[in-house]
Formats: structure tokens, C-alpha cells, sequence
């Protein structure tokens, strides 16, 4: 029930899937909200806080997604129809694609002055690379648009787990709510 097999998906990576995609939409809406903050409401500080911490947490998850992908087989296409399969494949890579950069420039952006990225004030991330003023803008522009990308394609990603589960009536939706048993 854990691990992944032929026929569908265990625990571990349903988890995954379901806790980083709540993680990244909540992290969107925080992020929307941040940027109409004035200096003296209440979460003018404590929003970019939560929203680093929580995109660390989003960063460890997709670095334990990718090698438990390496490690696990994966489930087969339930499709017949290549382009189908090829669609599923194209959003799901822009998906982990679009999420690295946002996670990747938002690092950027929170070491750009030389301090560290801390996560809850318990792990610090250290900083690798400072950026001059204006690559930091354009960090934060990559960090938005990549971010109004990440919500198309997930938008594409549910109506294609509709269509298989409403209109092909395959288990393409039910494997990703219910793990595989271990006969499976």
C-alpha cells in the first residue's frame, strides 16, 4: 500500500501529490494577499515568513517526489489514446517544470541580501548565490508569472482528471484518492 506498482498508486506518493498540491495553492493565495499588504497589518511580516517556510516545505516534498518517482514504478496509462497520454505527460512535466522555478527563484529572491531561508526558524537554507537588484526583479517576475502558470496547468490537470473520471470512465482519478493494494 506504500510503494507504487504497475496498476496504481501507494500511500507515499498519493500523500505527496495531495499535501503539495494544497501547499501550492494555499502558497498561491498567500502570496496574492501578501502583495496588497501595508507596512502595519498584521501580516506584513508574518505572511513572507509562512510563505517561505511552507515553499521550503514545498521544496523538500518535490525533491521526495522526484527520487521516489526514480524508485517506484510507474503506474501504466490507462489510456489508449496516445495523445491523451502525451497531454497527461506535458502537464504533469510543465507542472514539476513551472514549480521548480517558482521554488527555485523564490530561494533567489529570500537570500538575494545574504541571509539565509529559514523554514519555521528550525533549518536554514544557505545561501548560494547573492543577486544584484535588478536580477532579483526579474527573479520575482519568473516567481509570478511561473506562478499564474502553475495555476493554469493545475486547472488543465483537473479538468483532464474529470474527463477520464466523468466522460472515459477510467480509474485515472480514483488511483490518485485510493492507494493500490499490495496484491495489485
Amino acid at each position: 500500500m506504500l510503494k507504487d506498482s504497475r496498476s496504481g498508486y501507494g500511500l507515499v506518493s498519493i500523500a505527496i501529490h495531495w499535501i503539495s498540491a494544497i501547499l501550492i495553492l494555499f502558497l498561491f493565495g498567500l502570496g496574492i494577499y501578501m502583495v496588497d499588504l501595508g507596512y502595519y497589518d498584521d501580516w506584513y511580516h508574518k505572511g513572507p515568513e509562512l510563505h517561505i517556510s511552507l515553499g521550503l516545505v514545498v521544496l523538500l516534498l518535490m525533491l521526495l517526489r522526484v527520487v521516489w518517482r526514480i524508485v517506484n514504478p510507474t503506474p501504466v496509462e490507462l489510456s489508449a489514446k496516445r495523445v491523451q497520454n502525451l497531454a497527461a505527460k506535458l502537464v504533469k512535466l510543465g507542472l514539476y517544470g513551472f514549480i521548480f522555478v517558482v521554488l527555485i527563484s523564490g530561494y533567489l529572491i529570500t537570500t538575494a541580501e545574504g541571509q539565509p531561508a529559514s523554514m519555521f526558524n528550525l533549518i536554514h537554507f544557505p545561501v548560494l548565490i547573492e543577486l544584484s537588484s535588478q536580477n532579483v526583479d526579474l527573479a520575482g517576475e519568473l516567481h509570478e508569472y511561473f506562478a499564474w502558470g502553475i495555476v493554469l496547468l493545475v486547472a488543465l490537470h483537473v479538468l483532464g482528471a474529470l474527463f477520464h473520471h466523468f466522460i472515459i470512465r477510467d480509474r485515472t482519478l480514483v488511483r490518485m484518492l485510493k492507494p493500490v493494494k499490495k496484491s495489485d
